[in-house]
């Protein structure tokens, strides 16, 4: 009877909490049920809802081919693991990526954030995730994966079908940012695509400095990291591993054995376009919270509705950009605008016309002192570090600009404008939710394998399918 009455509830919230059960049974029927009998009440409501992991497994495949019927151009990828039965296979990885992300992350910056999430199942998989930002400062998930763990194995292969299905040319450069995963870091040395020339790795702030303070358990030297990190310019970051030097001499040589390109912001030479954190994909970690719960037809389900509603609503935005008539998306846009208002405190001194270079000083402001910075405009370089590091010019750059009677705006990388926001985000491209309410059945059941498997949670087995097949009746 519970089950029952959380049916609708469930299918409206997937993370429906079993204190909610608790208060929900109390105002509703007017008695108290035990944590013990809302839980499988609520387990018996999902399940009823959603089906079981192994019925969800079963299912996958036809509903990943249905998915890519009505989203062509769609990737999924399956590793499988062999059994004793020839034509069975065991599931090991599964890879997707729209087809309207993968066209999209065009027209971004080329900045790839990587994370992985636990999924609350019997089974305790992986789901791992991959986003970039678009020219409004917002995330536009990429792909995903549902892995056994977080290995070398399992990120490695992540890693391939990212490179072959995101970076598509030879000339493609990448930053990739992530925690300090040791799977992760390994598995670079095996994807071409994401080392040295082509492409580099960047750490985390965020995880660096957790890490950092649990080595060290010090809330004042956790700050001062964050600031070394975060700073743009490389005298100011000097300073501030200084003073950490100053208190503690084994926290400067534990940040020292770091390299500096892949934790700070100063010695980044703008690859990672001022973006600190994994936010962005923990972000989509966050509004999956509730489908983590759920079994994987479930998940792949979510992760296209959450994709779909994106696209129609950064449309909507769009067209109210281009309606105001604006050549930038709104993050670039106010920005500049801020930039430009702060440029008008500075001097320019010492030019030099030929190189389009000068030396501008800044007017303290609040007590602040004056201090003198270099701008080189044909290198989009000043020695505050702010341009190089966001890609948008800073407001020593502005204000040289108004000095050779240059338009500033003209060195805002294209990654920021209305065009590539509108193009990231085409209506034609905008992947289609219809799957969502069509479930296409395998027909035959599949058992699950024997109970002394060495891996559990590897022991789904599903039937080998004919994917030339696998469309039929989905019209």
């Amino acid at each position: 009877m519970i089950a029952t009455h959380l049916l609708g509830m469930v299918r409206q919230d997937p993370a429906y909490d079993i204190k909610y059960v608790q208060q929900n049974v109390k105002d509703r029927f007017g008695f108290d049920i035990s944590y013990h009998k809302a839980w499988h009440a609520l387990k018996a409501a999902r399940e009823e809802v959603y089906g079981t992991w192994e019925s969800s497994v079963r299912k996958l495949p036809k509903y990943m081919a249905a998915l890519q019927k009505w989203n062509p151009g769609t990737v999924v990828e399956w590793l499988h693991l062999d059994t004793d039965r020839p034509r069975r296979k065991m599931l090991n990885y599964v890879f997707w990526a729209f087809r309207p992300c993968i066209e999209g992350f065009r027209y971004c910056r080329n900045l790839i954030s990587i994370d992985g999430t636990h999924l609350y199942t019997k089974y305790k998989h992986k789901l791992l995730i991959a986003v970039t930002l678009d020219a409004n400062q917002q995330v536009l998930p990429l792909a995903f994966a549902l892995v056994d763990e977080e290995s070398l194995e399992s990120w490695r292969w992540f890693m391939d079908m990212l490179a072959k299905h995101l970076m598509l040319g030879d000339d493609d450069r990448i930053c990739l940012i992530s925690d300090r995963h040791s799977g992760i870091i390994s598995a670079i040395n095996f994807v071409p695509a994401f080392q040295f020339p082509r492409g580099v790795h960047r750490f985390c702030l965020r995880h660096i400095c957790s890490n950092f303070n649990k080595k060290f358990n010090n809330i004042q030297l956790k700050d001062l990291c964050w600031r070394a990190g975060a700073e743009q310019n490389v005298r100011k970051f000097d300073r501030i591993l200084e003073e950490i030097r100053g208190l503690n001499e084994e926290a400067f040589n534990w940040l020292q054995r770091i390299d500096k390109a892949q934790w700070t912001l100063s010695h980044d030479g703008g690859w990672r376009t001022g973006i600190l954190t994994t936010n962005m994909s923990e972000c989509i970690n966050g509004v999956l919270k509730g489908s983590r719960r759920l079994p994987i037809m479930a998940i792949a389900q979510m992760t296209l509705s959450r994709t779909v509603q994106y696209f129609l609503e950064r449309q909507t935005r769009c067209h109210r950009m281009m309606n105001n008539n604006q050549q930038w998306a709104d993050y670039a846009f106010k920005l500049f605008e801020s930039r430009q208002g702060e440029a008008v405190h500075h001097i320019v001194q010492k030019f030099d016309y030929n190189q389009q270079s000068a030396s501008v000083l800044t007017i303290g402001l609040t007590g602040q002192g004056s201090r003198t910075y270099v701008v080189k405009l044909k290198h989009y370089q000043c020695s505050c570090g702010k341009w190089g590091n966001h890609g948008i010019p800073c407001s020593h750059a502005i204000q040289t600009c108004r000095h050779f009677g240059v338009n500033a705006s003209n060195f805002i990388p294209p990654y920021y404008s209305i065009q590539a926001y509108k193009k990231t985000y085409e209506g034609s491209n905008a992947p289609q939710c219809r799957i969502v309410d069509v479930v296409y059945f395998c027909e035959e059941p599949v058992p699950v394998s024997a109970p002394n498997f060495e891996r559990v949670h590897l022991s789904l087995q599903m039937e080998l399918v004919k994917f030339h097949d696998i469309s039929d009746g989905l019209e």
